[in-house]
């Protein structure tokens, strides 16, 4: 079945110079794998979702497993392992990289080698360094390719915390935003390397944090930071003591947030930029269902953090604290599907300044960054005004994130 659907491939006009040392799944569909594309020797494609455009270049460095990935003109994929992600035009993603579902490379967006990702979003020429693990995190900031976010090689997202009856991985975090950041107008943000972020944090537009250091707290816009420290102690330790519980929440929430802003985004621009090309909409389509499933695993997660508050609560000496992890508990499991939901508060977004934005969308006909940089400022602010009430409207709502937000 390889053999034929190699064969099916290369009718096409997909490159594969040597057809004997790529391997295709019976799932892939060929229609979905664009001529020009580029399979080097050890390219595996798997996946009924994989969708691959012209000038992509799979396998240069070597071995590379393609799983249900949606992948954009002139993207490069080196090696490694990469599982239902979404790389638009010009991504790129050097060798050895380990990437897992819910990651997300817009335009020009890059990482070099020994590259660890999952729940990761990168927007346009974001850049990850070497030997770095970024999961659970959004990466925005900068208006070009010499003018872009990074993070330094030997970067760490610490995103796992041994609290609750499992550990939990409720830690995304923020560096920059969706709302201002996807209108390409925001100044960089600089992640020293050799050093780490312990999540949830929220570091501003401009800030740089200083190599060889390990931080644990939001940072303003335009701040430089050189160091954080602990001191040497020793204290007590009772995992089922779960700290700061309606802090991690509130943050949880206002994450998720982003994400219903970048799917709203997604959902009415970047839909009305693909126009009529097919494949350009199913990257979209993709695209779409990927920050559907972020948020679902945001939910998840959320959920699994308040697993432990009972407990907590039943061993705590503070009785009003207690009770407010009791009635996170209660609230979370009561807003049901509405935290799933990036619909939800429709009804309160500015419509005006959503008017404002999409009467300046074409319909196909120009690539996502050069139509941004060419919109008149007052666009743009209606556009951020846009997405921050989109934001703003799915925090509020009274049946899902605003019925818990109000006992954090």
């Amino acid at each position: 079945m390889s053999d034929d659907l190699t064969s099916a491939l290369l009718d096409r006009g997909v490159l594969i110079p040597e057809p004997t040392q790529v391997s295709i799944a019976a799932d892939v569909d060929p229609g979905r794998i664009e001529s020009g594309a580029l399979l080097l020797p050890g390219a595996r494609l798997e996946g009924a979702s994989t969708l691959i455009r012209t000038g992509a270049k799979i396998g240069k460095g070597g071995a590379c497993v393609v799983r249900d990935c949606a992948i954009g003109r002139d993207v490069e994929l080196s090696s490694g392992s990469f599982e239902d992600a979404v790389f638009l035009a010009g991504a790129s993603f050097g060798p050895s990289g380990h990437v897992r579902a819910g990651t997300l490379f817009e335009e020009g967006a890059t990482a070099a080698h020994a590259v660890g990702t999952k729940q990761t979003i990168l927007l346009p020429w974001a850049t990850l360094g070497s030997n770095i693990n970024a999961c659970d995190l959004v990466l925005a900031g900068g208006t070009g390719a010499k003018d872009h976010s990074e993070i330094g090689s030997g970067f760490i997202h610490f995103n796992y915390t041994p609290f609750g009856p499992a550990g939990d991985k409720a830690t995304p975090s923020l560096f920059g935003d969706v709302v201002r950041g996807v209108w390409l107008r925001e100044r960089r943000v600089f992640l020293g390397g050799a050093g780490g972020v312990v999540g949830p944090v929220r570091i501003g537009y401009g800030s740089v944090l200083a190599a060889g250091s390990v931080y644990r707290r939001d940072r303003s816009d335009g701040v430089l930071v050189y160091a954080e420290s602990l001191p040497d102690r020793e204290v007590p330790f009772d995992a089922s003591l779960i700290r700061r519980g309606p802090d991690r929440v509130r943050r949880n929430l206002e994450y998720m947030a982003e994400l219903v802003a970048l799917h709203r985004h997604y959902a009415e621009v970047r839909f009305r930029l693909a126009g009529s090309d097919d494949l350009d909409c199913k990257l979209v389509e993709a695209g779409v269902a990927l920050i559907e499933g972020a948020i679902r695993e945001r939910v998840k997660q959320l959920r699994r953090f308040a697993d432990g508050f009972t407990e907590a609560a039943s061993r705590m000496d503070d009785g009003d604290h207690a009770d407010g992890l009791r009635g996170l508990v209660v609230a979370i499991d009561a807003a049901g599907d509405a935290l799933t939901d990036p619909l939800r508060g429709e009804e309160s977004v500015d419509a005006r300044a959503r008017t404002t934005v999409l009467a300046d969308v074409p319909r196909g006909g120009v690539d996502y960054p050069t139509w941004v940089q060419g919109l008149a400022e007052e666009t743009v602010a209606a556009g951020v005004q846009y997405l921050r009430s989109v934001a703003a409207a799915w925090l509020a709502d009274a049946e899902g994130a605003g019925r818990i937000l109000s006992l954090c």
